[in-house]
This record gives structure tokens, C-alpha cells and sequence, in this order.
């Protein structure tokens, strides 16, 4: 009776897909898998993955048109996910989540002629790393990347690398950029990072736990500015203009700011 029955459940699965008992199995396995994979890390590829799938499933159980189309959905959106985490991948910092160094260069190259770069420095960040660890240190670049997503004046913020960023004023001149950078850097001045133990818990305790046993650390920034001094200046010439207005601001004592045409 329990053969028959298995018969029967055998026949009704022919009618309703083309697709062997173990292929359609692995299938549903694949999808059960890739959706809680989706669920725990929400990214572009995981859920590609999920549409591909389902398209592949359904293209193999048709016929005809119907099938390549959707063998061919399936391709598409794989490639077309694929292309766009690459994008990401070039022009997005991975720790940070601010756009990289390349995507400066891209937004250098389609500015106005009338635009601030300015260059930051986190101030003594190696000895930061070298009494905390790597850890805290990165700790430290989350916070600022976090800090400079809120530049107002139209300042757009970037990871230029180590513990260097960049804030890009499209159409402003230094002037005009200047009371923002000064909000900017008053701002982190003001902020308190407290370093966290290496015991510390994934989860927030409750009740919450006293810090008074944690690190406060003040942390500071250097910023140097600069603009295009005519016009038809290379983009790479204003970020070596501010760079050198960064390190005299950092030989004459941190956490200020100084402007490529002498010093503040």
C-alpha cells in the first residue's frame, strides 16, 4: 500500500513539473539556502542569486520560448548584479561605506571650474592603532566616515585612503567652504570615542553597563584646503595643493585648519 501510495505521489509530481525528483529537491535546497544566506547579508548578489534560481526552475519545467526566456532572465540578472557589486567594489569603501578615492577622481573630472577640495587627516592615528590595536582603529575611520556623511554646504565626503578623507564643495570657493569645515572639525573635536574592550559582547547588555572602565580617547582632525587658482587646473594639482595645506596645518599643531594660500 505504502508503494502505491509513493507511485501515486510519483505520478502527480510528473504532471505538475518535468523536473526529476532529486533535481527539483537540489532546487529547493538551493533556494531555502540562498534566501536565509539573503536574509543574514543583504546584498545585491545574494538576492540575484535567489531571481536566478527561481528563473532557471522555471525555465527548465517549460518549453519553447517560454523556457529560454526565462534561462535568459536568469543570465541577466546575474550579470547585470555582478556588474553593479564590481561598480561598488571600485567606487565605494568597504569599512567606511563613503565613495572611494576612484570615485573622487570621476567626480574631479565633471566639476564646475569654480570648486574646494578639502583634504582630512585623523591626528595621531598610528599611535592610536599602536596603543589600541587595529580594531579601535577602525572604530575611529567608521566614526569619522559617519561624521562626514553629515557635511553640510553641499559637501560631499570620500575615503582617500589610511586615515585620510576628502570633502569635495562643488561650485564653492574656499571662503564659502570654510565655516562648513570649521562646524566639521569642532564637531569631531566635541565627540568623545570610547574604546571598546576586547570582552565586549556582541549584543547590547541590559541594563546598560557602566563605560567607566573604558579608554575615552580624544580624537582630532587636520583639514587643508584648497581651490583652483585659474581656470583649466588640473584636478590633480588642487589635491597636492591642499595636501601640502594639510601638512603645514599638521607641523603647526593639529587640529586646525589651514588654506592652500599660507596658513589658519
Amino acid at each position: 500500500m505504502a508503494q502505491g501510495l509513493q507511485r501515486e505521489v510519483a505520478l502527480a509530481g510528473m504532471h505538475i513539473t518535468k523536473i526529476p525528483a532529486v533535481a527539483l529537491l537540489a532546487f529547493l535546497v538551493a533556494l531555502v539556502l540562498t534566501g536565509l544566506r539573503f536574509i543574514l547579508r543583504r546584498t545585491v548578489i545574494q538576492a540575484s542569486l535567489a531571481w536566478a534560481l527561481l528563473a532557471a526552475l522555471l525555465g527548465l519545467n517549460g518549453d519553447g520560448p517560454a523556457a529560454t526566456m526565462y534561462l535568459a532572465t536568469g543570465g541577466l540578472v546575474l550579470i547585470v548584479s555582478l556588474i553593479e557589486t564590481s561598480h561598488r567594489m571600485a567606487f565605494s569603501d568597504e569599512l567606511t561605506g563613503l565613495p572611494s578615492r576612484r570615485a573622487l577622481t570621476d567626480a574631479l573630472m565633471r566639476l564646475p571650474e569654480a570648486y574646494t577640495v578639502a583634504m582630512i587627516d585623523i591626528d595621531h592615528f598610528k599611535k592610536l592603532n599602536d596603543e589600541f590595536g587595529h580594531a579601535a582603529g577602525d572604530q575611529v575611520l567608521r566614526m569619522i566616515g559617519s561624521t562626514l556623511t553629515r557635511t553640510e554646504g553641499g559637501g560631499r565626503p570620500f575615503r582617500y585612503g589610511g586615515e585620510e578623507f576628502a570633502v569635495l564643495f562643488p561650485g564653492k570657493s574656499t571662503e564659502e567652504a570654510l565655516p562648513y569645515l570649521q562646524d566639521l572639525r569642532e564637531t569631531i573635536e566635541a565627540s568623545v570615542f570610547i574604546v571598546r574592550g576586547g570582552d565586549r559582547p556582541k549584543l547590547k547588555p541590559k541594563p546598560v553597563r557602566s563605560t567607566g572602565g573604558r579608554k575615552r580617547v580624544a580624537i582630532t582632525v587636520s583639514i587643508g584646503v584648497a581651490e583652483p587658482e585659474e581656470v583649466g587646473v588640473e584636478p590633480d594639482e588642487v589635491i597636492r595643493a591642499a595636501d601640502q595645506a594639510l601638512y603645514h596645518a599638521k607641523r603647526t599643531g593639529r587640529n586646525r585648519i589651514c588654506i592652500a594660500d599660507g596658513g589658519r
